[in-house]
């Protein structure tokens, strides 16, 4: 079986799970009417099921689990009992389980704020005790790895993995935009792991590159099955859980992929692939901090909102974003 088509394979798993799964989850969340209700910070005129983000989740963790099972399937396999990368997943699976239902109990009744800030802070610190963490920072020009020292290395992980899970969060805001950012996103990352070799010789950066291959198609093809009902006009949203979700995966993506051996994958990279999510927490963040308004306070003047505001439909805006998004992506690709 060809690295290809096990590559399509697990693409294509993902994918049709993403939509059975996502099926089953709109009926119970239409059964425990957790629902989202139309206001005036919303573009919806009608209730929408919530709680599609378990869509995302279960595809990606049932694809990865059914790639183990029948490893012998697919030619060399992602091993879960593989030392340091098992770890890592693991951690990815208690990280997101929890962060899922901290997004499920505040789509059903609303969780404050700081709450939720907690919640996510909690999680980041799990991924990192399971040891996805920013270990260093290689200069770009001078070619040089700069290692962190304990203490800084988790702090600034903290801050990336928060900042990432929030920017999904904020940009979840018209039908298919933050699965559509998402699914561009992973798309790119596999594109560095999988077509551009590791610079460095070491047995494990080539692991690395495999591990992350393996994990952003798979994430890819849960985000499509999903999108499947999101598109405009969108039967299901992805709810806090699942924004929180892909971008707990997109920082973790981002981080083990940028191990010291695999120069092609910076810091610098996920920030031009990741630029439309970060630009907009950036600029929320200011503007807040500007108009002396509380970062919790929602508004109506991310991204999405002022395309809208310019007279652009729905199908407009996202298209023009999603437009951005891939030729950032492109960018990242081929400076890598």
């Amino acid at each position: 079986m060809s690295v290809d088509f096990k590559y399509w394979a697990l693409f294509s798993l993902s994918a049709l799970l993403g939509i059975i799964i996502t099926k089953q989850v709109m009926k119970l969340a239409v059964r425990y009417d957790a629902v989202d209700k139309p206001s005036h910070r919303k573009v919806h005129r009608s209730l929408v099921p919530l709680w599609g983000g378990v869509g995302i989740y279960g595809a990606f963790f049932s694809t990865l689990l059914i790639y183990y099972l029948f490893s012998n399937l697919f030619g060399p396999a992602l091993r879960l009992n593989d030392g340091l990368l098992a770890r890592k997943l693991l951690g990815l699976f208690v990280g997101g389980t929890i962060l899922i239902g901290v997004g499920l109990i505040d789509d059903k009744w609303g969780l404050p704020p700081k709450v939720k800030l907690f919640g996510q802070s909690v999680v980041a610190l799990v991924v990192i005790y399971f040891g996805v963490r920013i270990m260093g920072v290689t200069i770009p020009v001078w070619n040089k790895y700069i290692n962190f020292p304990t203490a800084v290395s988790v702090a600034i992980t903290l801050i990336w993995i928060v900042a990432l899970i929030n920017s999904m969060n904020f940009i979840d805001g018209l039908d298919g935009l933050a699965g559509g950012i998402a699914f561009i996103g992973c798309a790119a990352f596999f594109c560095i792991s999988f077509l551009k070799p590791p610079s460095s010789g070491l047995y494990i950066a080539g692991k690395v590159s495999f591990f992350i291959s393996i994990i952003s198609i798979v994430l890819a093809g849960s985000t499509l099955g999903f999108l499947r009902f999101n598109f405009n006009p969108a039967r299901v949203f992805m709810g806090d859980g699942g924004s929180m979700f892909l971008g707990l995966m997109l920082a973790s993506i981002s981080i083990i992929g940028s191990y010291k051996g695999l120069t092609a994958i910076t810091l610098f990279t996920p920030a031009l692939i990741l630029s439309i999510p970060i630009f907009d927490i950036v600029f929320a963040v200011y503007r807040r901090w500007k108009n002396h308004t509380p970062l919790s306070q929602a508004d109506k003047k991310h991204l999405h909102h002022r395309l809208l505001a310019l007279g652009l439909s729905q199908k407009q805006a996202i298209l023009l974003l999603y437009a951005a998004a891939v030729i950032f992506a492109a960018l990242a690709v081929v400076l890598s």
